[in-house]
C-alpha cells in the first residue's frame, strides 16, 4: 500500500471519493487557449519600463558573474556542475553551449533573457512562450515583510523536506480567505535564484524557479495553476502564499469510494481531460514540467461545486525541451529513456508519467514501483512481454480478478499509448510542435466518451 506519500508499495486505501463528477467538456480544440488575444495581454508590459529593465537585469547578471569569480575556490563544485550543464560566461552572461547535452536542471544563473517583451510571441503563430529563464518570472525585489498578524495558522497540509520547510493553511484576514503558505528558511532558499544555485550548486529543486514559472503562468491566465498572492519573508522564513485548493491533491482526493471499473472510469475522465489540457498548453508556452504526480496535481472545488484541478511544483521545470543523463521526478513516473544514455524529449517524457499517473487514479495502485532496469519485476515484464499481456496477468490489489477485467478497452489503448516504451511510439498530448505528425490522446475515443457502453 502507499502507506506514506511518496513511497509507494502498493495503494489498498487508494479510492476515489465523493459523487461522480459528469459534467462534459467541450470537444478538444488545439491551441484554443493560447490564441492572439492573449498577444495583447503580455504586450501591455513593453515599453521604457521594459528597457529599464532589462538594463536592471543585465547589471544583476554582471555582479552576480563577479561574486562567482571572486568565490572561486569555495564554490568548485558549483563551478564544475556549471561547467557540466554547458553554461559558458560571456561578459556577464551565459549561454547555452550545446542544448542537448545538459545533465542538471536549468541552473541559469546569468539569464541574458528578457520576458514579457514581443519577443516572447512566437512569429509564426502568435504564442506566447515562457521566459527560458523561468525564475525571471519573478523579480525577488518584490518580496515583502511577513506580517504574522495577517496570517492566523489553521493547520499543517504537509512537509516540504526538499526545501527544508512546510506547507500550512492560514487565513488571511485581510482577504478574508484561506491560503496555503509554503514556508522555508531563508538560509536555504536564499534571497534569488542566483544566491541558491550559488550556495545548493548540485540542488535539483530549485525554489525560486518554481516562483518564477507560477508567476509567469498567472500573468497570461493559465487556468490550471494556483494563484501567487505573495513572496514574504521575517527573519528567518520565507512564505510563499498561494491560493488554496479545497481538494487536495489527487491521491487524497482519490481516497474512498468507487471501486475500479467503468464507473470509476466515468468518474475520472472530465478529470483526465483537464490534466491532458493542462499539461499540452504548458508544452505549448515551451515548459517541460519534468516530475508530474499524483502529489502535484491539486483538486479545488467551484462555488458551483464543479471540480477543476491545479498543477503544482515546477521547481523542475525547464524551457528546455531536450535532455541526456539527466534523470527527474519519482522513481515510478520516470519515463524508461530517462536511464539511457542518449537524448530524450521532456515532452514526451511527461506524457509517460501522466501515464502512470491516470493508472494510478484508476486502479488503485501503481503498474510498477521503478522504470530503472532491473529495478523492477513488475516494469521487466512490460518490457518482454507488452503492455496488455501484463495486465491480464497482474491481480487488482486485494482481489483475485485480473486488473484487465476492470479496465475498458478504450482506456486500454490511451494507456498503452501512454506508457509506450519507445518514446517514437508514444502518444503526444497534442502540442502545436507535432502539427498533425504525431498521433495524439485527442485521437482517442476514451478522451471524448469515456469507457462507452461495450
Amino acid at each position: 500500500m502507499l502507506s506514506s506519500r511518496g513511497t509507494p508499495s502498493g495503494m489498498d486505501h487508494f479510492a476515489i471519493g465523493g459523487k461522480p463528477f459528469l459534467s462534459r467538456f467541450p470537444p478538444h480544440i488545439p491551441g484554443l487557449f493560447n490564441a492572439r488575444h492573449v498577444q495583447e495581454h503580455q504586450l501591455q508590459h513593453d515599453g521604457s519600463e521594459g528597457i529599464a529593465d532589462s538594463q536592471a537585469q543585465a547589471l544583476q547578471a554582471l555582479q552576480a558573474f563577479q561574486l562567482v569569480q571572486a568565490q572561486a575556490n569555495q564554490l568548485q563544485a558549483q563551478a564544475q556542475a556549471l561547467a557540466e550543464a554547458g553554461y559558458m560566461p560571456s561578459s556577464g552572461t551565459a549561454q547555452p553551449s550545446v542544448l542537448g547535452s545538459m545533465n542538471m536542471p536549468q541552473a541559469d544563473v546569468f539569464p541574458s533573457y528578457v520576458p514579457n517583451t514581443s519577443a516572447d510571441l512566437d512569429d509564426e503563430a502568435d504564442y506566447i512562450v515562457a521566459p527560458k529563464s523561468l525564475h525571471q518570472g519573478y523579480d525577488p525585489s518584490e518580496v515583502q515583510p511577513w506580517e504574522p498578524v495577517r496570517f492566523e495558522v489553521i493547520r499543517k497540509l504537509q512537509d516540504a523536506t526538499r526545501n527544508r520547510g512546510q506547507v500550512i493553511l492560514m487565513r488571511d484576514t485581510t482577504e478574508k480567505r484561506l491560503v496555503a503558505v509554503k514556508q522555508m528558511p531563508t538560509r536555504w532558499v536564499g534571497c534569488s535564484h542566483a544566491e541558491f544555485v550559488i550556495e545548493h550548486p548540485s540542488e535539483t529543486e530549485l525554489p525560486w524557479q518554481d516562483v518564477g514559472c507560477l508567476s509567469f503562468l498567472n500573468s497570461v491566465s493559465y487556468a490550471y495553476a494556483c494563484q501567487l498572492l505573495g513572496v514574504y519573508r521575517d527573519d528567518a522564513y520565507t512564505y510563499v502564499v498561494t491560493s488554496f485548493a479545497t481538494e487536495g491533491d489527487l491521491f487524497s482526493w482519490c481516497e474512498g469510494g468507487v471501486a475500479p471499473g467503468r464507473d470509476r472510469e466515468t468518474v475520472v475522465q472530465p478529470i483526465a481531460r483537464q490534466i491532458m489540457e493542462g499539461i499540452q498548453q504548458l508544452h505549448d508556452f515551451g515548459i517541460a514540467h519534468r516530475d508530474l504526480s499524483l502529489e502535484n496535481i491539486l483538486m479545488s472545488k467551484a462555488d458551483d461545486d464543479s471540480l477543476h484541478i491545479r498543477i503544482i511544483d515546477f521547481s523542475m521545470a525547464s524551457t528546455m525541451r531536450t535532455f541526456r543523463n539527466c534523470i527527474r521526478g519519482k522513481a515510478s513516473y520516470q519515463a524508461p529513456e530517462l536511464h539511457a544514455d542518449k537524448q530524450y524529449d521532456a515532452y514526451l517524457s511527461d506524457a509517460f508519467s501522466l501515464g502512470v499517473t491516470l493508472y494510478a487514479v484508476l486502479l488503485k495502485d501503481y503498474p510498477w514501483l521503478s522504470t530503472r532496469p532491473g529495478g523492477c519485476k513488475c516494469f521487466e515484464y512490460v518490457r518482454k512481454h507488452g503492455f496488455r499481456a501484463y495486465l491480464a496477468k497482474r491481480k487488482l490489489r486485494n482481489s483475485t480478478q485480473k486488473v484487465v477485467e476492470f479496465m475498458s478497452e478504450p482506456l486500454m489503448e490511451l494507456l498503452e499509448g501512454l506508457l509506450a516504451f519507445d518514446p517514437a511510439s508514444r502518444l503526444t498530448l497534442g502540442e502545436r510542435c507535432w502539427a498533425s505528425q504525431r498521433r495524439s490522446v485527442w485521437d482517442l475515443k476514451w478522451m471524448h466518451e469515456g469507457p462507452g457502453n461495450g
